[in-house]
């Protein structure tokens, strides 16, 4: 009994575990360290949808496309908080870009935790004075270099996943590969594989391509197609408006949009999704993002993302930026 018990709590949390990744993406997750779909450490490519292989740059960019890197002009701390839905969030990420030329190098770090899952036995009984809880982390270096006068970037990373359920941990490694062109001004291409060399039972590989438009100095719009092993691909599309800087006199104010295709999250009873008339939405994304160069001689940036995902509840993160 108490074997049986125990494949149950780990089922229990294996299958728990990848929920929220199975919210984000249309299909079921069948690999672990689902965690890693979650848009962690990137506000503003969360409130894209996700559409940001090609628009990746800076510190988070090792969560989208290692190449990002190269697109870093001075050097870069991070920090992100990601509250996701059915109480699990993410209250550490850390990042730091090092650009020395052309070339750069960058480091990040993740963790995130729940404490709130019940056990239930075979026959769907709740377990008394039992949980399931989830410890989940991962640590990153990588390294990028830009090439034919910055019109190529190429990066690679490599990650070290640590997934904990319920007493039952395992460490994976695994690498990234990302490519960007910018054939002009006005256009940037990205692609990227993710998690290779792993075994996909540990951690689903993901390919991304996609575009990004510059319209204007004021405009840009953003699309992505992305494959992950243990799902069906998706679609993301994004625009980001940045205000004229003489409507503002210390820094930029950028208003974002996205959206991302997934199945329906049901139906939100929360009066103010109601008002906004975001109840019942699916896949869309919001956020802004706030940037000053005159803070004490630095660069500082602050960014926002807000994605209501209907009867789970929604989802907000906000990143910092201290850029010297």
């Amino acid at each position: 009994m108490r074997t049986r018990a125990s494949a149950v709590l780990i089922a229990l949390g294996l299958g728990l575990g990848a929920a929220p990744a199975r919210a984000q993406d249309s299909g079921a997750g069948t690999s672990a360290a689902s965690f890693l779909k979650l848009g962690q450490g990137s506000a503003r490519a969360m409130a894209l949808g996700g559409a940001y292989v090609a628009l990746a740059e800076g510190s988070d960019a090792m969560t989208w496309n290692p190449a990002g890197l190269a697109q870093t002009q001075q050097r870069e701390f991070a920090f992100s908080y990601l509250r996701y839905v059915q109480g699990l969030d993410s209250p550490l990420y850390l990042g730091y870009a090092q650009p020395m030329g052309r070339t750069t190098w960058g480091a990040n770090f993740g963790y995130m935790s729940d404490n709130g899952f019940d056990v239930r036995d075979a026959q769907g009984v709740p377990q008394q004075n039992a949980n399931v809880n989830v410890r989940d982390a991962y640590g990153a270096v990588g390294l990028a270099r830009s090439f034919w006068y910055e019109k190529l970037f190429l990066g690679v990373s490599v990650r070290e996943i640590h997934e904990d359920i319920a007493g039952s941990a395992h460490n994976t490694l695994a690498g990234d590969f990302g490519a960007i062109l910018k054939p002009t001004g006005m256009l940037s291409l990205g692609f990227a594989v993710q998690n290779f060399g792993a075994n996909p039972a540990d951690v689903a590989r993901v390919t991304r391509g996609g575009a990004a438009l510059r319209f204007n100095d004021f405009l840009t719009a953003s699309a992505e197609l992305s494959k992950a092993s243990d799902t069906g691909a998706q679609i993301a599309l994004g625009g980001e408006f940045q205000l004229p800087e003489e409507y503002l006199d210390v820094g930029q104010l950028t208003m974002r949009v996205g959206y991302r295709s997934v199945d329906s999250y049901g139906q939100s009873f929360d009066s103010q999704l109601k008002d906004l008339k975001l109840d019942q939405t699916s896949g869309l994304s919001f956020g802004f993002g706030v940037y000053t160069s005159q803070a004490f001689g630095y660069g500082v940036s602050l960014d926002y993302a807000f994605v209501p995902y209907g009867a789970l509840g929604t989802v907000d993160q906000i990143s910092f930026k201290l850029k010297f």
